[in-house]
C-alpha cells in the first residue's frame, strides 16, 4: 500500500529536471491495534518500539511491540495488562528508555489507571532471560498524579538531553480547564514535569533537579514542574543537535499549537488558546506566544495536532531542521521551518488509506533518524508508514502517450520486484535505476522491442540500501518513471 501526493504513473521527456515532493510509504506489512508512540532504545540502532495504547475491545492489549527495521514480525515487549484504564484518551501512553539502557536495562512506562483515575509513570526492569522483554513484575511505581477527567491525559515521557526524565500532563480535562490547571503551579496538571531518576533522596521515588524553576523556593508551587500552561501536551520532542524542546499543544475551540518550551516559563492556557484570547480581555504579553499554530479548518489547518519531531535524518537534507507534524482529523503532514524570520509551513502529504476513522496519532523519529507516521483507529488494524522523499517531474513537461511502465510485482519489496515496459510503436528503449535525487544507480534494460511488445524486467535488492528509488524507461522521444521502495 503506498499512500501520499504523488500516486499515478508519471511520463515525462528524457531531459526532465525532477524536483522533491514528499510520500507516506509503508515501513513493513505488520497490523497495528491503537499505536500512540514509537521510540528507539539506546544502542540498538535498527530497532523500533512501538506503543499500543490498548482499549476496551478484545484484542486490543496495552502492550510495547518491538521489531527490527526490515523484519515482518512483531513481538511482545511488555503487557501491562489490567494495569491499564483503557477508556478514550486513556491508556498506554507512554515509554522511555533509560540512557544507559544498554549497560542497566531500565525502562519507564507512562498510563492511565482507574479507581482512583491517575496518571502512572512506573520503572521496569529488563528480563534477566530475554533481553528482547521487560519483566512484567519489576514495576516500580515513580509518580501517580490524579486525573480528575478521562481526557487531557498527556502522557509521553522521554529523557532529555541532560539525563533528566521529562513528564507532559494534560490540564486534567473537561472543556475550557474548568479547574484552572494550567495556570495552578501547586498542581502538577498542565506541565511538562522534569524529575531524576538516578539520584534519588532517601525515602523518596525521585529527586527535583536543582535547576527546576521552583526546585529552591518555599512556595506552593510544584518543585517538579519545568514549565506549564498547557491543554493536552500530547507529543513533544527535542532536537538532538540544539536540545531545544519543541511542544505540541493540542487546542480547544480554534487553535492548535507548537511551542520551543524553556524551563520556568508560562505558555498560557488556559487564559490563551494559541496567538488568541481565551479568556476576553486577557493580556497577551504576560505568556509565551507559540512559536506557530494553525486554525481549526479542514482544509488549510486541522482539528487536533499530534506531532511531532525535528528532523536530523540523512535521507530528505531538505528537510533538515524543521519541525515536522501532523493533525490527527485531517491527516496531513506539514514541516515547520523557522529559520527565517517568520516560521514557514509546508505540506509534505496527506494519508488517505486505511479505516476511514483512522486518524495520525503520532510522528515520530525512528532508530534510523527519519519520520515514521502512526496511524490510530479505535476499531480495526492500522499501518505504520515513513515519510520519504521522491523525485516528481515539472509541471510543465509534456507526457507521451505511446511508452509505458507498469510496476507489476511487489512494493515495497525485499528481493527482488518486476516491471513490464511496453512501446505501443515499438523501438529502442532503456530502463535505468535512480536514487531519490535523481542519480542513476544502473542499467536493468536496453534493447529493442516490437511494437506492442511488454518486455518484464527484474529489479533487484541485492546492492541497494533501504529507502526510495525511481525506476526510469527511456523511449524514443519520452520517459516514463515508477516509484519503488526497496527494505530489508
Amino acid at each position: 500500500m503506498r499512500i501520499g501526493s504523488c500516486l499515478v504513473l508519471l511520463v515525462l521527456l528524457p531531459t526532465t529536471v525532477f524536483a522533491q515532493s514528499f510520500e507516506a510509504v509503508e515501513a513493513f506489512p505488520v497490523d497495528w491495534f491503537s499505536p500512540v508512540e514509537l521510540v528507539a532504545a539506546p544502542g540498538q540502532p535498527d530497532r523500533m518500539y512501538i506503543v499500543e495504547q490498548g482499549v476496551a475491545a478484545p484484542g486490543f492489549d496495552a502492550r510495547v511491540q518491538t521489531l527490527r527495521l526490515g523484519e515482518t514480525v512483531a513481538n511482545t515487549f511488555l503487557d501491562l495488562g489490567a494495569r491499564v484504564l483503557r477508556s478514550g484518551e486513556a491508556g498506554f501512553l507512554g515509554l522511555a528508555f533509560h540512557p544507559s539502557y544498554a549497560d542497566n536495562g531500565r525502562v519507564f512506562v507512562s498510563y492511565t489507571a482507574s479507581a482512583p483515575r491517575r496518571s502512572v509513570i512506573s520503572e521496569f526492569t529488563r528480563s534477566a532471560s530475554n533481553p528482547l522483554t521487560a519483566d512484567p513484575e519489576s514495576e516500580r511505581v515513580v509518580l501517580e498524579v490524579n486525573q480528575p477527567e478521562g481526557n487531557h491525559n498527556g502522557g509521553q515521557i522521554t529523557f532529555g538531553p541532560d539525563g533528566y526524565l521529562y513528564i507532559a500532563l494534560g490540564d486534567g480535562g473537561g472543556g475550557g480547564d474548568p479547574e484552572g490547571n494550567g495556570q495552578n503551579t501547586s498542581t502538577l496538571l498542565g506541565s511538562i514535569l522534569r524529575i531524576d531518576v538516578d539520584t534519588v533522596p532517601d525515602g523518596e521515588d525521585y529527586g527535583i533537579p536543582d535547576t527546576n524553576p521552583y526546585a529552591l523556593t518555599d512556595g506552593p508551587e510544584r518543585d517538579e514542574i519545568y514549565a506549564y500552561g498547557f491543554r493536552n501536551p500530547w507529543r513533544f520532542a527535542f532536537d538532538s543537535e540544539t536540545d531545544s524542546l519543541w511542544v505540541m499543544d493540542v487546542g480547544q475551540n480554534a487553535w492548535e499549537e507548537i511551542s520551543r518550551v524553556e524551563g520556568g516559563k508560562n505558555y498560557g492556557w488556559g487564559t490563551v488558546e494559541g496567538p488568541a484570547c481565551f479568556v476576553p480581555g486577557c493580556t497577551l504579553s504576560a505568556f509565551e506566544a507559540p512559536v506557530f499554530s494553525y486554525k481549526h479548518d479542514e482544509f488549510t489547518g486541522g482539528f487536533s495536532i499530534s506531532g511531532g519531531m525535528v528532523y536530523r535524518g540523512t535521507a530528505m537534507p531538505e528537510l533538515q531542521g524543521q519541525v515536522l507534524y501532523a493533525d490527527y482529523i485531517t491527516r496531513k503532514v506539514w514541516a515547520l521551518d523557522t529559520s527565517g524570520s517568520e516560521p514557514d509551513t509546508t505540506l509534505l502529504t496527506t494519508l488517505s488509506g486505511g479505516p476511514l476513522q483512522a486518524g495520525i496519532s503520532a510522528l515520530r523519529e525512528g532508530p534510523d533518524g527519519e519520520p515514521y507516521v502512526l496511524m490510530h483507529a479505535f476499531g480495526g488494524a492500522t499501518r505504520i508508514f515513513r515519510i520519504e522523499s521522491i523525485p516528481v517531474a515539472d509541471e510543465e513537461e509534456v507526457p507521451i502517450a505511446s511508452s509505458s511502465l507498469t510496476l507489476t510485482g511487489p512494493n515495497p519489496f525485499s528481493e527482488t520486484t518486476e516491471v513490464t515496459v511496453r512501446l505501443q510503436d515499438g523501438g529502442p528503449a532503456r530502463v535505468t535505476l535512480h536514487d531519490v535525487l535523481g542519480r542513476e544507480l544502473a542499467t536493468v534494460f536496453e534493447g529493442t522491442l516490437a511494437p506492442g511488445e511488454a518486455r518484464s524486467i527484474m529489479v533487484s535488492g541485492r546492492s541497494l540500501a533501504p529507502g526510495a528509488y525511481a525506476v526510469w524507461l527511456s523511449a524514443g522521444a519520452g520517459s516514463a518513471v515508477r516509484r519503488l521502495h526497496f527494505m530489508r
